[in-house]
């Protein structure tokens, strides 16, 4: 492509320069390779007046733990192509990655106790929803289910995949009654043996 000097800045030229060897490149990558600052790329607006010329286009995307972000650009007067959705098949980050590691290391976990063996939040775990994109994923699998002392199934994650372990059916009303009773008296036998211990 031969384009008109009195078109384009020395800039932009050395840009179209290395864009006629190289295609797909980021503007981070075009900062570097053409002596150009990367403010002056984007906020100066080169690649955004390079498009309106129809000199260059985006050829791609690169994908970042953020998602379909930066743009890649190659020579030519072509549509740009539209940014990937991401979906969570595409996500990853290191504390994925971690409690994958630690699953393979330790064994089977609850996502509370993952993120105590990796070092990270529970929060950060339940509202990012690590496990639930890992199982889609296909890195890890639900093995089975505890009662936790609030009442409601806790799933419990191995690395891998397996088919995930049905969920129990919710307690009924009458059972849940009957755990409570049997608490209560636990309880009270507790008292009576402290109660008989404390006459000696």
């Amino acid at each position: 492509m031969i384009v008109p000097h009195e078109t384009t800045s020395p800039a932009m030229q050395r840009i179209l320069a290395l864009l006629a060897d190289k295609a797909g490149m980021a503007a981070s990558d075009l900062s570097r390779e053409a002596f150009v600052g990367l403010t002056t790329l984007a906020c100066g607006g080169y690649l955004k007046a390079l498009r309106a010329k129809r000199l260059i286009h985006v050829s791609g995307w690169r994908k970042t733990r953020k998602g379909f972000v930066t743009p890649l650009f190659s020579l030519g007067d072509r549509p740009d192509l539209p940014r990937p959705v991401f979906k969570d098949e595409d996500r990853d980050s290191e504390g994925m990655n971690r409690i994958v590691a630690a699953l393979e290391n330790v064994g089977p976990m609850t996502y509370r106790e993952a993120a105590e063996a990796t070092g990270l939040s529970p929060n950060t775990v339940k509202n990012a929803r690590y496990m639930d994109v890992l199982v889609k994923q296909k890195r890890i699998h639900v093995c089975d289910w505890v009662r936790n002392r609030a009442g409601p199934m806790t799933a419990v994650y191995a690395a891998g995949y397996a088919a995930a372990a049905p969920k129990p059916a919710p307690l009924s009303a009458a059972e849940k009654n009957r755990r409570f009773r049997e608490k209560g008296r636990a309880l009270s036998a507790d008292r009576g043996l402290v109660a008989q211990l404390a006459r000696l």
